[in-house]
């Protein structure tokens, strides 16, 4: 497992890296009974080209920690507890630039209690399932946190290991009249949305959080659960730009693609901008928002979510916050999550395939000559490096 002892960090400029020397060759079973990645009170590490799973709580922690890296993984399952895959809190400054997420967890990405400056860049998210009390989702934007950034990730909600018929799950001493409550049909407990938020417990409801250049998206033959793709409310200073939601023709056509509400707290800094909506009942933006370009049909023309010069459009990469030159696509990660699809015991997915069956065959001038690759050393396993 990477749980480096509490206090031992990097410096700035100087990091501590730990690198599969094979990228994506080197995988972290935690068995159930041990997290496999934890850093808590660790500064400056890199972490780079692992997969990791099968956890005792989250699969990928970072707590109490500042100023980190995690670049090129995949993790999935976490237990089936109060649990996300990814799990940020009281750190500052957590970067998850390239990384996928799917499975069990009551959510994907979280960023919570003082996890601020996190930023998920080109994440790929699916939530699968979980038993216990509490709100589901695949991204959540604020948890009593701030300055969340998601830049050009993709996010989807399949629900494929929920069990049928099962009894809700509580936190040890939890009083709740829902506890030990059978759910049948399949049933999700406090289903939100695949981007979705928490609250904001302090007097600050300034979230000063960004979604850019983002996809969620539903297929007919998912389990979705919530009532709409993006949501959020009773929150200010929020940006949505450059976004994509999609829910298969002829599928779940009561639910909302965007369901921007309003805020009870004077809100002044919403903004919506350059929204694509494709199929379901729509989408609701509230007042209080600055809406601006929002386009919303049934269908949307082939390939226009990456030539729009209007309404969305997914082709270059985000850069902290900045729109760059740099194509997006074909999707970083792709052959890995398809590797680790099958390693986890899903069915392969190729995630740049799934987009242009969707949207149709992505122009030239949104992709790169060829897929990105990692320069690796010779083979081997694990290492640590210092780097500088």
């Amino acid at each position: 497992m990477i749980d480096p002892p509490d206090n031992l960090s990097g410096a700035p400029g100087r990091p501590i890296t730990v690198r599969a020397l094979n990228d994506g060759k080197v995988t972290l079973n935690g068995q159930g009974i041990r997290r496999p990645v934890l850093l808590n009170l660790n500064n400056y590490f890199v972490l780079e080209g692992f997969n990791a799973h099968n956890s005792s709580e989250a699969v990928l922690g970072v707590a109490r920690s500042h100023h980190n890296i995690v670049r090129r993984v995949a993790a999935w399952d976490a237990y089936d507890g109060n649990n996300a895959i990814v799990s940020v809190a009281s750190s500052q400054y957590t970067l998850f630039e390239d990384v996928a997420a799917w499975g069990i967890g009551r959510k994907v990405f979280n960023s919570s209690q003082g996890g601020d400056y996190t930023t998920c860049r080109r994440c790929w998210g699916r939530w699968e399932g979980s038993h216990i009390i509490g709100p589901k989702m695949t991204y959540t934007l604020a948890y009593n946190n701030y300055y969340m950034l998601i830049e050009n990730s993709i996010g989807t909600w399949s629900g494929e290991r929920m069990q049928e018929t099962y009894r809700l799950k509580c936190i040890s001493g939890q009083t709740n009249s829902k506890c030990g409550t059978v759910r049948t049909n399949y049933n999700v407990e406090q289903p939100e949305a695949i981007y979705g938020i928490d609250r904001l417990d302090g007097t600050d409801k300034d979230a000063k959080s960004k979604i850019l250049g983002s996809i969620a998206y539903v297929k007919r033959n998912d389990r979705f659960a919530p009532s709409h793709l993006f949501w959020v409310m009773n929150m200010d200073s929020i940006e949505y730009k450059d976004n994509v939601g999609y829910i298969e023709n002829g599928s779940y056509s009561s639910v909302k693609t965007f369901n921007l509400h309003d805020s009870k707290y004077g809100a002044q800094s919403l903004l919506a901008r350059a929204l694509t909506s494709i199929g379901g009942v729509g989408y609701y933006i509230a007042p209080p928002w600055k809406p601006s370009n929002i386009f919303h049909g049934t269908t949307f023309p082939t390939g226009s979510i990456f030539t729009s010069s209007t309404y969305a459009r997914i082709c270059k990469r985000y850069q902290d916050g900045q729109l760059t030159n740099q194509p997006l696509w074909p999707w970083p990660m792709n052959q890995r999550i398809e590797d680790a699809m099958v390693a986890s015991g899903r069915a392969p997915l190729d995630v740049t395939q799934t987009i242009e069956n969707m949207f149709g065959p992505i122009p030239q001038e949104c992709t790169t000559s060829s897929p990105s690759t990692v320069a690796v050393p010779a083979p081997g396993n694990l290492r640590v490096l210092s780097v500088q």
